[in-house]
């Protein structure tokens, strides 16, 4: 069977829950890369596994009940995963200080794009961090998203 031109439409989903789902895509994208490449850590990899935290928790932003949201003036800017997450934990996500933590760490990477270009630094290892808190985040904000 020959794939669809056009992409199917979200079907009605409410959009927190086509956040959501994209950052599972995401993260099931990156569990098939391996943590390292020629002894260095993978950066595809982190990369996507990065967005999909990012993914995760706009998620919430875009949720219409019962969470008031914020204008666009107050948000945080677009890859700031520490004021993304501060934001998800002031919509109800319970605050994980080992999260919080992966995160900042996290967030250096994926701020300044260092997964997806070089640059002559050290740089934190991310091979358990990142999937630890992506997997906590998509588990956390998935009852919330989608109660039921």
């Amino acid at each position: 069977m020959t794939p669809p031109i056009y992409s199917s439409p979200a079907a009605g989903l409410p959009l927190a829950q086509q956040y959501l789902h994209r950052a599972r895509q995401f993260r099931k994208a990156a569990e098939k890369l391996p943590d390292y490449s020629n002894g260095e850590q993978c950066w595809p990899r982190y990369a996507l596994l990065t967005h999909a935290i990012e993914l995760a928790l706009k998620a919430l932003d875009h949720l219409s009940s019962p969470v008031k949201m914020l204008p666009l003036s107050e948000k945080p800017s677009n890859h700031d995963l520490i004021g993304w997450y501060r934001l998800a934990v002031s919509y109800g996500l319970t605050d994980n200080p080992q999260v919080a933590t992966n995160i900042a760490l996290l967030n250096e990477l994926h701020q300044d794009h260092y997964t997806r270009y070089p640059k002559s630094k050290t740089v934190p290892e991310a091979t358990i961090i990142a999937d630890e808190t992506v997997d906590y985040l998509i588990d956390s904000l998935t009852p919330i998203i989608n109660p039921r």
